[in-house]
Parts: structure tokens; sequence; C-alpha cells
């Protein structure tokens, strides 16, 4: 589980304890910072998780944290200006700005909503914090108010002060798995938001990254560091493998999942979707053939496999002779990875998790990527 994840399992355990504790978020950038949106540490009375760069910075926010935690009450916003700190850790980080959201977690009210949030992150379901940054005049909400987007049985509450249309747009947003802040205007539509300093209500979206789920068909050399890799980097991970001998939990300790089925029954019983990243590392030619055939007969958002060129061209062949649509095996990531002369199991599997974070991150796809230099992939620039 990502850090950021992580983080939600600190705040149940505080909170459970009955201590309050201050959140301190990145939710906005501007030039070159230590941290991205979303980054995040929780302060309580007796100590600090996460972090959100280090240095100078980092220290004002949980000086201003620690006091907003001896007030008891509200949220506030810091600008942490890094153009002048030299102290920070991290070569070539300074030089932006990041603006950072601190809040109040209070064990009575605020307990099930970082259950909730917990529950995302360790289940890989769907889910976002919403945190309120700043309201218009009009509103009876404060800065900090809180809203968990996600599948649920209860009704959104109407004090969110959100059209269902806006809480539509945020539920997809928060499948993407990519922090927003955004502003409401005044027709209830939503857009994204450059500064803070211009009016309008404003919110953030902090979604919980485990979302995205990595597939890993095939328990061998390769899976082992491509599962920790995945998990790592905050994915929810799965291994297949018909072999109990090889899909363990001794083998695999941070996967969230693991499934000792035939290939093929195995993805047919997963509901893969956009979001599901599925990686063929079987032992053998015919499995990863019964692997991607069962891939592809579900909306899978990446679908990759190991091989040589003349393997993997002749696979793709045979299944569009089998009726299966070309434009879908022009999306074959097949042979995964990005060219980096990857030889060892590690190796391979830092280029299969490269290509996996380009797609993911940039969707662009060229002669560094392998499908596209030995396979049929479509080109992406």
């Amino acid at each position: 589980m990502a850090e950021s994840n992580l983080i939600w399992t600190e705040a149940v355990r505080t909170l459970e304890a009955d201590k309050p504790f201050a959140l301190a978020t990145v939710i906005n950038v501007r030039g070159s910072t230590p941290r991205e949106p979303g980054a995040k540490m929780i302060v309580s009375e007796d100590r600090q998780v996460g972090t959100i760069g280090g240095g100078c910075g980092e220290a004002e926010v949980y000086r201003k944290a620690r006091l907003l935690l001896s007030e008891g009450q509200g949220a506030r916003l810091a600008e942490v200006d890094l153009t002048g700190d030299f102290d920070q850790q991290e070569i070539g980080t300074c030089g932006g700005i990041m603006e950072v959201l601190i809040s109040l977690w209070s064990p009575n009210r605020d307990l099930p909503i970082a259950r909730r949030l917990e529950d995302a992150a360790t289940y890989g379901k769907t889910a976002a914090l919403v945190t309120l940054v700043d309201s218009d005049a009009k509103s009876d909400l404060g800065t900090g108010a809180k809203l968990v987007i996600g599948p649920t049985d209860e009704p959104a509450p109407e004090s969110a002060g959100l059209s269902a249309s806006a809480l539509h747009e945020l539920e997809s947003r928060a499948q993407d798995g990519v922090p927003a802040l955004l502003e409401v205007d005044t027709g209830g539509a939503l857009k994204p938001a450059v500064r803070l300093d211009t009016p309008g209500t404003k919110i953030f979206l902090d979604p919980v990254s485990s979302a995205h789920r990595l597939i890993i068909a095939g328990a061998g050399h390769i899976a082992i560091p491509l599962a920790t890799m995945g998990s790592m980097l905050g994915f929810h991970v799965t291994v297949i493998d018909d072999r109990a001998s090889f899909a363990n939990r001794e083998r695999f300790p941070t996967a969230d999942e693991i499934v000792v089925k035939p290939f093929e029954a195995a993805i047919d019983g997963l509901k893969l979707d956009r979001y599901c990243y599925l990686v063929s590392v079987t032992r053998g030619h015919a499995f990863d053939e019964e692997t991607l055939r069962a891939a592809l007969k579900q909306p899978c958002g990446f679908i990759g496999m190991i091989g040589s060129r003349r393997r993997v061209k002749a696979t793709l062949a045979r299944f569009e002779e089998e009726g299966i649509d070309p434009q879908r095996l022009d999306e074959v990531h097949a042979p995964i990875g990005l060219d980096i002369g990857a030889e060892t199991p590690e190796e391979i599997a830092v280029s299969i998790m490269a290509e996996i974070i380009r797609e993911r991150r940039t969707g662009r796809r060229d002669e560094v990527t392998l499908g596209i230099k030995s396979g049929r992939l479509r080109r992406v620039d």
C-alpha cells in the first residue's frame, strides 16, 4: 500500500485511541516542489506520520499543525515558499510554492470517515476524501468540512453543498485516482482551480490511489519484485497462479490478494475494468495465451505480456484469426516494458512498472516502449 494510503491506517489508529490529530495535505503547487498534491502528514500530540517534503517548510507546517491542535477546532491554510529554502533534503527540489491545508480530525466526528478511507485503501475500493478549502459567504460550511466519495448505501449528505451532477463528477474523478483542487461555480459545476486567492468555493479531491489494480498472472521469479513494486506504488495487487506452492503469502507478503486457480477461471471472476493493469508473466506460452484471451473478453484498461517479438506477433495474429477485434489487439502491451536493457527479474519488473507508470501518468508510447518496437501496440505521441 502506498504511503498516502498508510496514512488512513494511522488515522484510524489515532482516533480509536481517542486522540485528535491535525492532517496537513498539499493541495496545490506552483513551480518545482519536493511533493505533489495529495502528499500528507499526520501531526498528533506525540508523533508525526508521513511527510510533505522535509526542510524548513515542513517544520513550519508542523508548528502550525501543533497550534491548531492546541486550539482544538477549525482548519487553516499554509503557504510553503521553497524559493529560498536551501535546507531541503533532496537536490533540485527548491524553487516552488506548496499550498497546504491543515485540518483538525476529532475522534467523535471523524472516525467513521477515516474508517471508510482505510477500508477503501485496504480492499482496493474506489473512494476519495473531499475537503472544503474555501467557501463563499452564502455557505454554512467552514474550511475543513469533509465528505467521502465512494460506493455506499448512504445518501450524500445535503450539507455537502454540492449538486447531484457535481457529486457524479467527483465519483468519476475519484476513479481516475488523481488529486485535484477544484472550483465550484455558481451553477454547481466543477472546474480546475489554479490559485487559492481567487473568489469562489474551492474543494480538494483526494482519491485513495489503490483503486487502481495490478493483476499479475503467474507467480514466478518476475512476479515477486513486480508485486513488491506494485504495492509500493499504491496499486491493489492481485497475484494469480494455479500452483499453491508458488502463489502463497510467504512468497508474496505485500500482495493484497492471492488467487490459486487456473488462469482463465481466476480472471473471469475478477471483474476487470478500465482501472485494471493486467500483466501476464506465466511459466509458458499456452498459459499466457489463456490469460490474454480471458482478459480481452473484459474492458480491462491495460493488458500486457512478456515474450519475444516472434512469440508476441504469432499470438496476436492467432487471436485476430479467432475473430478478436484488431483494434483491441493494437492496445495490447506486448512485449511489455520499456527498452532499458533489463535482464534480471528485478530489472524486468522495473521495466514493466515504468511502462505502467508512463501509461498511467502520460499515455505516451514511442520507440522506448517495447510494444511499439517489437509488437503491434498503437503509438501515442
